[in-house]
């Protein structure tokens, strides 16, 4: 942080000194996995046809910590990345049977104040120097930096996004009509995302700062309860859950972005698909036996007496000449549904025992009405 601006707009922090605790974490996780080894012979071996050797080559290279930044979103091919090799000859062999294994791709490093700065551009690298050079502050100097990474004592992976940046990049994506829309969101002081290796499996934790705009007053938080677990299979691979809020999607109908593409509407569809999220949510992908693609199934408790699927109905009927068609009245396991769309890029919807559900395969919708194991078992 000493070198780096502090009006960078990412800095990430990775872990490589594999004794540290966090990466035993790792290894305890992945040793409870059968097919462990061959992860490991499979990066073993694309190692290999880039002539490198991770024992060889690359463990001796790797300092204790590799950090990431990009100056400017902007520009993000001025990225580089910063270490202090552990064994600096180890470091300098392997950059050269890396780029002698793959020329397509070559990397190029330089010392600066003790630390070695790595890119596949040297243009990158002079960017950063003369950047830092030229910085008042860096941000070992910010109080949002310090602040963000003050919650993330460690981890395996630690991104820190600067806000001013995102908000920029945004104006400047979106023209200088955008300007009052920006002001009802709000201002983004910094982002921080975390992964964090526990002895029960992988964390990702996401913190945003700032302060809402008037698009979110009436937006309050509420935690998930987890309550939608029981409707959700055991087979289960990623599960989310959050709850909604009442007013939670109100501000986005005049998002310049979405009405310069011509959608009309927006401010209605949102009002409708808000209704629908106001509760509990869940969703989870799961493997679909045979089947190519996985099931990815939407679960919605909607509050208030809330028909989620006619709420659905509404929005995709609106927009019937942009999605090609209007959902189709079907019956799977016995319920009532609709289908949209056809083959493997079909979408079903439903009520199921008072909850939406809304999925790629059938399989979703029999398992809410029928049930089985579920995550809760």
């Amino acid at each position: 942080g000493d070198l780096v601006p502090a009006s960078a707009a990412l800095f990430v922090a990775l872990d490589t000194d594999l004794g540290s605790a966090q990466w035993q974490a790792v290894d305890g996780l992945a040793s409870k996995f059968p097919d462990k080894q061959k992860a490991v012979d499979s990066i073993n071996q694309q190692l290999r046809k880039k002539g490198l050797d991770w024992e060889r080559d690359l463990k001796p290279a790797l300092g204790p910590e590799l950090d990431v930044v990009t100056l400017d979103l902007a520009h993000p091919d001025e990225t580089v990345a910063m270490m202090q090799p552990k064994d600096e000859g180890a470091f300098e062999r392997a950059v050269k049977k890396g780029n002698a294994g793959d020329p397509s791709s070559k990397l190029v490093y330089e010392k600066f104040h003790g630390w070695t700065l790595i890119s596949d551009k040297q243009s990158a690298i002079d960017a950063f120097r003369q950047a830092s050079g030229a910085a008042k502050r860096t941000l070992s100097d910010d109080k949002n930096f310090s602040a963000a990474m003050g919650k993330a004592s460690d981890g395996i992976f630690r991104a820190y996004v600067n806000g001013a940046s995102v908000m920029a990049a945004a104006r400047n994506f979106m023209g200088p009509d955008a300007g009052s829309y920006f002001k009802k969101l709000g201002t983004l002081d910094w982002l921080l995302m975390t992964l964090r290796a526990k002895s029960d499996g992988i964390a990702w934790d996401t913190t945003v700062h700032g302060t809402p705009g008037k698009a979110f007053k009436n937006v309050d938080v509420h935690a998930s309860d987890g309550s939608l677990q029981k409707l959700v299979p055991k087979d289960a691979l990623l599960y989310l859950a959050f709850h909604g809020s009442k007013g939670m999607l109100g501000g986005l109908g005049g998002n310049p972005i979405l009405q310069q593409f011509g959608a009309k509407g927006l401010g209605d569809a949102f009002q409708q698909l808000g209704t629908i999220l106001e509760g509990e949510n869940a969703f989870y992908i799961r493997p679909a036996g045979t089947k190519d693609v996985p099931e990815v199934t939407f679960i919605a408790a909607p509050g208030g007496g809330v028909d989620g699927a006619a709420a659905l109905d509404r929005v995709l009927n609106r927009f019937a000449r942009e999605l090609g068609g209007r959902p189709k009245r079907t019956t799977i396991a016995g319920v009532s549904a609709r289908v949209i769309g056809a083959g493997p890029i079909a979408v079903r919807y439903a009520n199921v025992k008072g909850k939406l559900i809304v999925t790629d395969l059938p399989s979703g919708i029999v398992f809410a009405q029928n049930g089985g194991k579920s995550l809760t078992d």
